[in-house]
Parts: C-alpha cells; structure tokens; sequence
C-alpha cells in the first residue's frame, strides 16, 4: 500500500504545474525599441501594474537598435534566473535572426513566457487619391504596373512583408519605397512622393478623421473593430495578413516556476481594465497566449515569413 502511495504522489508531481517561483533579485524587462513607442509603452504599463509582486524591483530598460536584435540577444545571453526577461514584438523574434547572423536563430533559442497584444496593418491612400477604394486601386496597378508607388516601414518589416504577399497573391507590379517609420512615410505620401502607405493602428487616426489620407483596407483575416467600414484584402479575394505580436520572453532555460511566475502576473494585467482601455486607446487588441501557445504561434509565422524573406532575397547566406 505504501509503494502504491509513493508511486501515487510520484505520478501526481510529474502531472502538476511548475510551482510558481519569484526570481531572487531585481528584474530588468528589456525593451527593444526606443522610449515612447507602443513596445515601450506597454512595457511600463504592464511593469507598473506587476510591480507590487516584486519587492527586489523591477524596470524597464531600453535597448533599441538593430531592429530590435541588439535587445533580444542582451534577454537570450542573460543568466536564466528570471532576473531579465522582455517584451519583444514577433519581427524582432522571427524576421531579425533570419536576415541576420545572430546568437539565437528560432523560437527553440529563448523562451516564451505570454503573448500579450496583437495587432494587424492597413492601407491607406491620400484623401484627395482618385481610388475610392481597394478594388479600384488594384485595378490600375494591373493597368500599369510598375508605376504605382507603395511605402512600407522599412526593408524586412512587417509592412514590407504584408506588401510582398499582396503582390505575390493578386500578381501585382509596383515600387516599393522603404520609409523609416511613420513620420517620414506619412510626409511621403501627403506630399504625394508615394502612392500608397502601409500603416500601423492608431498611426492614421487623425489624419483619417481630418480626411487627409483615406485607409482603404486591412491586411488581416477579419475587418478591424475600430475600422470596421474598411474591407479586408481577404474579402477582395487575397488572404493577406501579416501581424505583430508582442511576447514576454526570456532566457530558454529559465525555471518553469519562475516563467510560471511572471505568466500569471502578467496574465493579470491583461484582463484588467485599465489596460483594456489602454490597447483599445492605441487601436490595437488583447490576445493572450500561453507560453506554449505562444511559442506554436512563433514557429508557424517563422516557417512562413521564411518563404517570403527568401522570396525577397533577405535571408541570411
């Protein structure tokens, strides 16, 4: 009876969760980017609110650069004691270490903790532009092609890689015109150097209510909550829809209660309402995903993004 009992007990704490483990010091939460952008913002907004459950303190640090690598690879060099961690957005995690010689390659090279927000793009043109909608503007790119001018964020980004499936999947010719993010390509296109510019949520709000530019499409699977009389490319007929997502990762051997740990802290934050009311203020969505789910989610986009940055010509030889 009583081997029966140890093997009973022995059996039940292989079955049960990792116990949930503080990390024993203060805790830096690596931000890739720089201060004031969306990654950042929500890093210290989570920080703020996890704070209390971290007597040794914690803090966001930013270290942009790179595209974000030079931050993630400063999280999968760090010691696994859950004393750094990160809040990464998915091209930094997937794209970055595929077009780049890097220390840590795949999902396999760190650990994912949660996924936090996800968020999809757009399409906008100028206000005064002679297509009333997408349909019509495509209809002329296959007029004219290569005439048409379409900005994106930069080479590699998810702009670009939303802009590189369009053309592939409705066989379309145009210019790609790489920007350095939104303040240069939204002068672009209202000074009319570009055609079309690939948008982040919330980047156009005002421009759009002001009817400078006119967002004539979403590049996600359904129509956007906050755009919801914008059409989807996958209602014209192309399944076209790259996202980001922002993940809490750490070093790969990190405890599993301490990646427990921050998990259930964080998991908080998301169904609080103040940080509801903070994503919807940014136009983007809550999307909570598990570490393991989170990780089946970075895999799949990295096998996919791999064909595309091949197609591209991004790839690392």
């Amino acid at each position: 009876m009583t081997k029966i009992l140890a093997a009973a007990l022995i059996a039940l704490s292989f079955a049960s969760p990792a116990l949930s483990q503080a990390p024993n010091g203060p805790v830096s939460v690596i931000n890739p980017f720089t201060v004031g952008g969306l990654t950042d913002l929500t890093a210290r907004f989570i920080v703020e609110k996890i704070k209390p459950q971290f007597p040794a303190g914690i803090a966001v640090i930013n270290r942009p650069g790179a595209g974000g690598s030079i931050g993630v690879t400063e999280i999968v060099q760090a010691k696994p004691d859950g004393t750094v961690i990160g809040l990464t957005p998915t091209a930094s995690l997937i794209d970055q270490p595929q077009m780049n010689n890097l220390p840590y390659k795949t999902p396999d090279d760190y650990a994912s903790i949660i996924n936090t927000i996800t968020y999809y793009q757009f399409l906008a043109v100028r206000g005064d532009a002679p297509w009333k909608d997408a349909k019509a503007l495509l209809d002329q790119v296959k007029a004219e092609p290569g005439k048409l001018r379409f900005g994106s964020s930069g080479i590699g980004t998810a702009s670009h890689l939303n802009l590189a499936q369009l053309t592939t999947v409705a066989d379309l010719d145009v210019v790609h015109v790489p920007f350095s993010g939104w303040a240069e390509g939204s002068a672009a296109l209202l000074g009319g150097h570009v055609d079309t510019l690939i948008i982040n949520p919330g980047e156009g709000r005002q421009l759009a209510d002001a009817g400078r530019i006119r967002i004539i499409a979403a590049f996600q699977p359904e129509r956007s909550a906050f755009y919801p009389e914008v059409p989807t490319f996958k209602e014209l007929g192309y399944d076209v829809a790259v996202s980001l997502s922002f993940v809490i990762t750490a070093p790969k051997d990190t405890p599993e209660g301490t990646k427990t740990f921050f998990h259930d802290a964080i998991k908080t934050v998301l169904e609080d309402q103040a940080f509801l009311d903070f994503v919807k203020s940014r136009e983007v969505q809550v999307n909570y995903l598990s570490g393991e789910d989170a990780k089946a989610m970075l895999w799949k986009e990295y096998k996919e993004h791999t064909v595309l940055l091949d197609r591209l010509g991004l790839s690392a030889k």
